[in-house]
């Protein structure tokens, strides 16, 4: 083989397994939005539970951050926070901000039987990726559809939609 030859074979080869590498980091963008999106269900489907179980009210709160204590301001003295529930929306080593758009309030509250008393939905978008996740929260009993916004997303505290969360649809 000449040196050209071998030349055009390395950058070939250079090329071929640059490409894994393009396209691993838009699908692990996809699943870190994913796996946000399922830590919002799972945090409000816990709290549920918890308000189920211990049977007492309780309330929550959610932040850029995730699931938290809400603040003493504005938990009302006869409503406990629900115990237990601090989840982050996201791992602290993960490739990119998840970026929270939501129009729930900022109590969550729940019955002692682990109903919601608040509803909304709750849109998490990547920076690097135009397909945002949502979730439309109903009441009384929590998440009722998970699915991808339709709409790009308003800003400077616009509305959100819940009709614009539409479900994915698979074809297999």
């Amino acid at each position: 083989m000449s040196l050209i030859e071998q030349l055009i074979v390395v950058s070939l080869v250079g090329l071929l397994a640059s490409i894994p590498i393009v396209t691993g980091g838009s699908d692990r963008d996809q699943l870190q939005l994913d796996a946000s999106a399922r830590r919002l269900q799972v945090g409000i489907d816990r709290a549920r539970s918890i308000a189920r179980r211990e049977q007492t009210a309780c309330g929550l709160s959610l932040s850029e951050e995730g699931f938290m204590d809400p603040d003493q301001g504005i938990l009302p003295a006869s409503l406990p926070a629900c115990p237990g529930i601090g989840m982050a929306l996201q791992e602290e080593l993960e490739q990119g901000p998840i970026v929270l758009s939501t129009n729930l309030p900022p109590l969550l509250r729940f019955t002692a039987n682990g109903l919601l008393l608040d509803g909304g939905i709750a849109v998490l978008r990547h920076q690097r990726l135009a397909k945002a996740r949502c979730l439309v929260v109903s009441l009384p009993l929590g998440v009722s559809r998970i699915g991808s916004y339709q709409d790009p997303l308003p800003s400077n505290g616009g509305r959100l939609f819940s009709s614009r969360c539409l479900p994915d649809v698979y074809l297999g």
